[in-house]
């Protein structure tokens, strides 16, 4: 770890981290609440898998339940167990179908279950018969994505079966959008939607129905039902672009761990595709493609040093990458370079992960759980100077660099 000149967050693990901001993904929940009306008739189920897009689950989840988030859902029992180590009380939901030998593991430490097929629906009620315990069980319905769900022809007799077993209780109904921003596409599963559910009004059952994801709860009112799905936008990211009311929660930093000169028509890194075309000053990140950035970026993306873009230079290899600092004569090893998010001497221009996204041909969701695999976390307050490290020990937290 180099020393730096600079007073601000770092990690005590790397000179190189994702930090969150928290002040963020509260005023993201406020946005989103302001969809669903003053008085709205639906809950919110936050979507917090994949370590909440990257964001990390644990201390994520704490901010949305905090600011009145009914519903977890995380998308396999162990991620189910690691937020019901933190929380005790939340509903948490696994919304893919648990391997049958995990059920167990679930019914354990009280988690809701999705059931897709008549077999997962026995599976379960078997499991819970055993050890003489209820599951609480979610109906998903295949309205059209074909990926998951039971047919809606089915779903009567599913419904008939969970209803009448003392070994499961059913929590909701719900399914999936395939286009979910798409008018006449969402039209189309709704449609079915509502035709499958029509059973619980004919038999009198009350049972919550949720259909909407990010994007159809922000654009689509009638598909709000009694919970929408929310999951992107708690963290103020779009899919493929930048958003004018949602507020990006990740930024991801690095210290410069080392500058060279290179004398003009030298090249540098891998392959050398890169060659200077003057007397230059490469600076070096320990951030590489280990840590979720595409080698496909190379020579294409910026960073900011002192308010200033500079480019990134070369190939992008497994635990570096180098800027071209070379316009920057008093910048030295220990300062920060940003790769996403703001400068402080440029607030109003961050570099965005929906730039990355549309270069790459994705989305902004594949990048952001991709930033998750080595990078220590950050966690902080645009009004506080409290920092935490996801990964340090108890007595280390609230430091800074």
């Amino acid at each position: 770890m180099v020393s730096s000149r600079q007073q601000s967050q770092s990690s005590l693990l790397r000179d190189a981290w994702v930090e969150i901001d928290l002040d963020a993904i509260e005023r993201n929940i406020g946005v989103i609440k302001s969809w669903l009306g003053e008085t709205p008739k639906s809950g919110i189920m936050a979507v917090v898998k994949s370590d909440a897009y990257g964001h990390g689950a644990r201390r994520v989840s704490e901010i949305l339940v905090a600011k009145g988030t009914s519903w977890l859902a995380v998308a396999s029992v162990d991620e189910g167990i690691d937020l019901r180590e933190g929380d005790q009380n939340t509903n948490i939901l696994i919304l893919g179908p648990a391997p049958f030998w995990a059920v167990d593991n679930a019914l354990d430490h009280n988690l809701d279950l999705t059931v897709t097929s008549m077999e997962q629906l026995e599976a379960v009620e078997k499991h819970a018969r055993k050890s003489a315990r209820r599951a609480r069980i979610h109906l998903k319905v295949d309205t059209g994505m074909h990926r998951l769900g039971l047919a809606p022809e089915r779903f009567g007799e599913a419904l008939e079966r969970a209803i009448a077993s003392p070994n499961l209780e059913p929590v909701s109904v719900f399914s999936h959008l395939a286009m979910a921003s798409d008018r006449e596409a969402v039209d189309f599963q709704r449609k079915r939607f509502e035709e499958t559910i029509r059973v619980l009004k004919e038999k009198e059952i009350k049972l919550p129905c949720h259909l909407a994801s990010s994007e159809a709860a922000e654009k689509f009112p009638d598909t709000h039902y009694d919970l929408v799905r929310i999951g992107i936008f708690l963290y103020g990211l779009r899919p493929r672009g930048a958003s004018l009311d949602l507020h990006p929660a990740l930024s991801v930093r690095g210290r410069i761990m080392s500058i060279v000169e290179v004398p003009e028509g030298e090249s540098a890194g891998y392959n050398w595709t890169w060659t200077a075309s003057r007397n230059s000053r490469l600076a070096s990140i320990p951030i590489g493609y280990a840590d979720g950035v595409s080698r496909k970026l190379s020579n294409n993306i910026y960073g900011y040093l002192m308010g200033k873009k500079i480019p990134q230079t070369g190939m992008i290899s497994m635990d570096q990458m180098l800027f071209d600092i070379t316009d920057l004569p008093e910048a030295q090893e220990g300062d920060v370079i940003t790769l996403i998010g703001s400068d402080e001497k440029a607030p109003q221009k961050p570099l965005a992960l929906a730039d990355w996204a549309q270069q790459l041909d994705t989305i902004t969701y594949e990048l952001a759980c991709r930033l998750r695999v080595r990078l220590p976390r950050i966690y902080f307050r645009r009004a506080s100077t409290s920092i935490k490290n996801e990964k340090l020990p108890k007595d280390m937290e609230g430091s800074t660099g």
